[in-house]
């Protein structure tokens, strides 16, 4: 199947949701991610995520993807009307009619596709079982990035405990906020009764599941994400395997890492890597820190060259990133030219996504022309990269990506000037380099 074909595909599951109501998402009942270190959970990743009362679970361990809130949302969108939570599609369908917003991925994936009709004719009160599940069991990460926080990263929480709140207006990162709204973590050693209702509601969801994510922190440090892959290992079904790692532990959880997906697609399960990377070298460190950019870019031909597994990088478009997204394209292009041997089969897709929060780190806070200047200099070098005038015979600028970059540039270009998080921005900059070693005036970035 084409590009082209696959596009006109979506197109018409795009006017086969709106026939059911312009703001359905299959997402809302058959994907979940579940943040088990602290009870909350949101389904797709662009909706805040909301607490699971523990009231609800200890009656039915399936209200940890079939909570109340989450029922409310999907009759909403039953009759017709836009959950506040889901704004993200409606900014990008509201830009243009022709754009697809996740509403429309994630609803004509093959998770949830062959699923649509039967939801749709459900009660929006009833229970149903995920078939995309993603999980994350711990917080525990050797990571910091700059747009990440307490309740997702224990270096995050490291930092907070030890020098306070990071002083700014909005997102400070402050821990007696995270203790009231219930968002402070379960420590990864201590008793946690989100783990213990997930393991027992786990095994009547996985004869449903089609796609499994392990997420984090960084899973390779959780002892549930090691005891989720013996299990499977044990007790081999259809399902796809996705693992969301930084690829930057010890050598020796890599080596464990890669062992266990061949044991895995010994059994023709399908396992596929998910890393994060929106800039290249120092600047990429910058962002990510903790990382060792050639080491990631190194761990990541060892997935490609030692399994049969993609390497999908997802990016969070930033302040910071943004001026170098351009060496960011050229780096996967690079990969592409290396380890893509058709045009069918991808083994680097990459995702465009803007950061929203925290709002000190978002595009807006740019001056428009500098955003204006970035939006053409980023479409021209990606529209190079179309298969129409690519040299790289396999390496190419996909359409759905295409689509999204596009988005990016329109967003970056149509958008005004958010002022108001400049002094939040600079507050930040000057607490982050102090407290992680670092030096913002080597990125070359001019907010202004």
């Amino acid at each position: 199947m084409t590009n082209e074909e696959r596009i006109d595909i979506l197109k018409q599951k795009r006017e086969k949701l709106n026939s059911i109501s312009p703001s359905f998402c299959a997402a809302k009942w058959l994907q979940t991610t579940l943040y088990l270190q602290n009870g909350y959970n949101h389904s797709c990743h662009h909706p805040s995520p909301h607490k699971i009362p523990l009231k609800e679970i200890a009656e039915n361990p399936a209200a940890l993807h079939n909570s109340k809130h989450k029922k409310a949302m999907r009759k909403m969108m039953l009759n017709g009307k836009r959950p506040p939570e889901c704004q993200y599609c409606w900014n990008i369908e509201d830009l243009d009619s022709e754009f697809f917003s996740d509403r429309h991925y994630k609803s004509a994936d093959s998770w949830a596709w062959d699923q649509v009709d039967k939801i749709s004719k459900l009660d929006a009160s009833e229970d149903v079982y995920p078939t995309y599940l993603e999980i994350s069991f711990s917080n525990v990460c050797n990571f910091g990035c700059a747009y990440c926080s307490p309740e997702i990263s224990s270096k995050w929480m490291e930092d907070v405990t030890k020098n306070g709140p990071y002083g700014t207006i909005h997102s400070k990162h402050d821990l007696d906020y995270l203790k009231e709204i219930g968002k402070y973590p379960y420590h990864y050693n201590e008793d946690n009764p989100y783990i213990n209702a997930f393991w027992e509601w786990f095994p009547d969801v996985l004869p449903h599941l089609k796609v499994l994510r392990l997420t984090g922190g960084e899973p390779t440090l959780s002892r549930d994400v090691w005891k989720m892959l013996d299990f499977i290992i044990e007790n081999p079904r259809d399902i796809e395997i996705a693992i969301n790692t930084n690829l930057g532990t010890d050598d020796h959880l890599i080596d464990k890492l890669i062992e266990k997906i061949k044991a895995l697609q010994e059994k023709n399960i399908k396992v596929d890597i998910y890393t994060s990377v929106e800039a290249v070298g120092k600047v990429a460190e910058y962002i990510r820190d903790g990382m060792d950019y050639e080491r990631w870019l190194n761990n990541v031909k060892r997935i490609l060259n030692e399994t049969e597994s993609t390497v999908a990088i997802m990016t969070t478009i930033n302040v910071l990133s943004i001026f170098h997204f351009n060496d960011f394209i050229e780096m996967v292009m690079t990969l592409r030219a290396e380890y893509n041997n058709d045009f069918a089969y991808n083994r680097i897709p990459i995702s465009v996504n803007i950061l929203h929060w925290p709002t000190h780190l978002r595009l807006l806070i740019l001056d428009h022309d500098v955003r204006k200047k970035l939006a053409q200099s980023i479409y021209s070098k990606c529209e190079s990269w179309l298969k129409y005038y690519s040299k790289e015979k396999y390496a190419r600028i996909y359409l759905e990506e295409w689509d999204q970059i596009k988005r990016l540039c329109e967003y970056l270009e149509t958008n005004d000037t958010e002022y108001k998080y400049r002094k939040d921005f600079q507050t930040f900059i000057k607490e982050y380099d102090k407290r992680r070693n670092k030096d913002f005036t080597d990125l070359g970035v001019t907010i202004g």
